[in-house]
């Protein structure tokens, strides 16, 4: 098959929505498919050039995902809808389009569909919405929302977890266009045995933003003076964060970024998100459990569904620093059943989180379409 892939971002990051696009290219073009980008997006721009996947840059102007970006969306739209469509058809005999951001699907989706009287091809695209992004104001307030809404009818939503499914579909979204396949994981290599240690060494890697929850993490570390706890992240929170970890001299450690990711998580004895807020699923905790890292994660969090508490994983109410300080004291306490929950958390992600069973699942979703 020929699969396109779109994104027109606001901005952009190394990050989820970006690894997990690119680990699915190559896993379609590890299958035999043909693979192609379409978009603004720089870091896949820079990626699929560094990899040899035809690529193509576009720029269309923001998507309207802020308050001036939606209100000039209303006369913006037909210019970048012109582009998007003199660019499109380049891109010849597409069996399928998979968007990522706002402005596509709400530009092109009619015009690939049959929806729209004048259509770019002559037969009806499948197309897919990826949602790696959590559902926020941007879209829960947004006047184009309507519209969206509408159009879904016509798209297959792709979500990352059961809790972003049904905040979608309370929304108004067809719960059989909406389907959910976990994040995948490319198979990490061998890590070493960790070496026994009299205290608890914590990692966290997340955005330094209030939704991520990181200074709950902090707040819960301060009280618990056997814990040791590296964080690695930045943000516009990072002087916030910076000034909480001050006093706690040096147990509590900062970082804006690591080379190998691969010899932190093998650093360290329990891997915490700590996420206040709807976090779509969390990449970097089917990261952690791979390698066999216990992990403590929040209800909000929707790789949580995943876990069994208590046995591969744990799961804590959001918003509370208390309840992360408690279950830190309990893997002090018992740090055999913390290796074990460790090995159990390996088994899960193997079944649910590779990168192979995430792309088998797209795969199949693909052949679905194709047959229909």
């Amino acid at each position: 098959m020929k699969i396109l892939f779109t994104r027109f971002p606001l901005e952009s990051a190394p990050g989820g929505a970006e690894s997990q696009t690119l680990t699915l290219m190559e896993g379609f073009l590890a299958h035999g498919h043909a693979v192609a980008f379409l978009g603004s997006c720089p870091v896949l721009l820079k990626e699929c050039k560094e990899r040899g996947i035809p690529c193509a840059e576009l720029e269309i102007g923001p998507p309207p995902v802020t308050k001036w970006g939606a209100v000039s969306f209303l006369w913006r739209r037909a210019r970048m809808r012109r582009a998007l469509e003199a660019l499109f058809r380049e891109f010849r005999d597409i069996d399928a389009v998979f968007m990522l951001s706002l402005s596509e699907k709400l530009l092109l989706t009619p015009l690939l569909t049959g929806e729209c009287i004048y259509n770019v091809y002559t037969r009806p695209i499948p197309v897919f919405w990826m949602e790696h992004d959590r559902v926020g104001r941007w879209l829960t307030q947004n006047p184009w929302l309507p519209a969206l809404r509408r159009l879904s009818n016509h798209a297959t939503t792709v979500v990352v977890s059961g809790l972003s499914k049904k905040m979608y579909v309370d929304l108004g979204w067809d719960p059989l266009k909406v389907v959910t396949i976990p994040n995948g994981v490319p198979a990490p290599s061998p890590t070493p045995q960790k070496k026994h240690s009299e205290t608890l060494r914590i990692g966290c890697v997340a955005r330094l933003t209030p939704d991520k929850g990181v200074d709950l993490l902090v707040e819960a570390v301060e009280h618990v003076p056997h814990a040791h706890l590296t964080i690695v992240g930045k943000g516009r929170g990072s002087k916030r964060i910076d000034r909480m970890l001050s006093p706690l001299g040096s147990r509590v450690v900062r970082k804006e970024w690591v080379e190998d990711l691969s010899g932190f998580y093998a650093d360290i004895d329990l891997f915490v998100l700590p996420s206040r807020e709807h976090d779509p699923f969390g990449l970097v905790v089917a990261e952690a459990m791979l390698r066999g890292v216990p992990v403590l994660v929040t209800n909000v969090c929707g790789i949580a569904e995943y876990l069994t508490s208590g046995m591969d994983g744990i799961v804590v109410p959001a918003g509370e620093s208390r309840a992360i300080e408690k279950e830190i004291l309990k893997c002090l306490s018992f740090p055999k059943k913390l290796k074990g929950m460790g090995e159990l958390g390996r088994r899960t992600a193997q079944n649910l989180f590779t990168a192979e069973r995430m792309v088998d699942t797209y795969e199949k979703l693909l052949s679905s379409h194709n047959k229909s």
